[in-house]
């Protein structure tokens, strides 16, 4: 397996499975379940510059935001990489990557798991199951993407009766496999309109040698919208008001002509890790993870009705990785270079709560490597600027949201922690 260019300075054990998103962290499963932390040198910490000796990331990083927040564990879990919240219910759901889906309720977590397939999941390097989303028409149904044990990706349908998941009844919605173990992103997440929005990596290995990312006649490196009901030829349906519904591709400019997927809305990523849509305002929030200098955060507006192409592997956020910007390339909000300790973006999400009314109405993210939580100011592309709100969180894996709309972020090593202002 090729792994980015990353100089490897220490090794700390995190358990089974160990996970690095996108490289989540930066490609590092050893012998013996070792997980190598790859810190990038004084050299590399440096910014990528052009010929003008201008820095190609736009992302500046204050020192603090108006508010500091501190961390607050109040759980423990097996690797976990993301946490659920549904309307109408006091339960968190937490995903354990090596399989499970457990529920969090009144203080502690159910003994018996909502969903246990750790027999059928490979979740070794950066596979297992990766995504959970809840149907906001169907209270009955769950859906779930995981890598099975021969490294397909699955994303699939699952009666639910508020307590526990029927695997047995199970309805695949897409099989995808893969040509390496890396990027598998895997976020799953609901429109208000009850359209699903699927995250998929390029398939992997360093630099996308497949190509799949600027290919729209492939699944991998895209952001696929579908709506989970059976239509006449699919095991769902295509919504009319996808980009390639009932079309070609050739007003891309891509190489070739050729048929594009209809899924696709959204195409030149390599690891969207911990994409979401914001259920206020339908805006799709996707952060990528970079191969060796620049992370980067992209943005589809509400109501946008052309298919966004992001570049990689053409370009790594604004600089030139294989070639020149692709025609009609969509610019990130935010990118960054591995600088600071930083090297590779954990996505997040809208903040709507009430505990911190600073943040209301602006993105949450941070980085797996330097565990800084941060703050996007502006979210328009080349705009963009983040600020520090003081918070580290170690393995940093995930954001999501409790019941009652307040930020709950994940650690690789175990911990679920509460987001709220720091005592002052």
């Amino acid at each position: 397996m090729s792994l980015p260019r990353l100089r490897v300075r220490k090794r700390r054990r995190l358990g089974p499975g160990g996970l690095t998103p996108g490289r989540l962290l930066p490609g590092l499963i050893a012998v013996a379940l070792t997980v190598a932390l790859a810190t990038p040198s004084a050299s590399e910490r440096k910014a990528p510059v052009g010929k003008d000796g201008k820095a190609r990331t736009t992302g500046t990083v204050a020192p603090r935001a108006n508010v500091d927040i501190a961390t607050v564990e109040f759980a423990r879990a097996e690797q976990p990489i993301g946490v659920v919240s549904r309307r109408d219910d006091q339960t968190l759901y937490v995903i354990e990557k090596p399989g499970r889906i457990r529920a969090y309720r009144n203080g502690a977590f159910d003994p018996t798991p909502v969903l246990d397939i750790v027999e059928r999941v490979d979740s070794a390097n950066e596979r297992g199951l990766l995504g959970l989303a809840f149907s906001p028409t169907a209270r009955d149904l769950l859906y779930i993407d995981y890598t099975d044990t021969r490294g397909v990706v699955h994303v699939s349908e699952v009666p639910f009766d508020g307590r526990v998941a029927d695997m047995s009844r199970e309805r695949v919605l897409l099989k995808i496999p893969k040509p390496f173990n890396e990027h598998n992103a895997g976020t799953l997440s609901f429109d208000r309109n009850g359209l699903l929005y699927i995250a998929i990596g390029d398939g992997g290995s360093s630099g996308d040698p497949k190509g799949n990312a600027q290919r729209v006649d492939v699944l991998l490196g895209k952001i696929l919208r579908i709506d989970p009901k059976p239509s006449a030829n699919l095991p769902y349906s295509i919504p009319p008001e996808n980009p390639f519904a009932g079309r070609g591709a050739s007003s891309l400019g891509t190489v070739k002509a050729v048929k594009a997927r209809p899924e696709i809305i959204a195409f030149g990523l390599r690891n969207p890790w911990r994409a979401a849509v914001d259920a206020d305002t339908g805006d799709v929030w996707i952060p990528d993870v970079g191969e060796s200098k620049v992370e980067e955060i992209n943005r589809i507006p509400a109501g946008s009705n052309s298919a966004a192409n992001f570049g990689w592997s053409l370009r790594e956020g604004r600089q030139s990785f294989k070639g020149p910007r692709p025609k009609n390339a969509v610019d990130p909000v935010f990118d960054y270079p591995h600088a600071d300790g930083r090297c590779s973006v954990v996505g997040g999400v809208v903040y709507r709560g009430s505990a911190i009314a600073a943040l209301q109405g602006r993105y949450v993210f941070g980085d797996v490597c330097s565990g800084r939580v941060q703050v996007l100011d502006d979210p328009m592309p080349g705009r963009g600027r983040a600020t520090d709100l003081g918070a580290r969180v170690s393995y940093l894996t995930s954001f999501g949201v409790n019941p009652d709309g307040e930020l709950i972020a994940t650690s690789l090593e175990g911990g679920l922690y509460r987001l709220v202002p720091a005592a002052t």
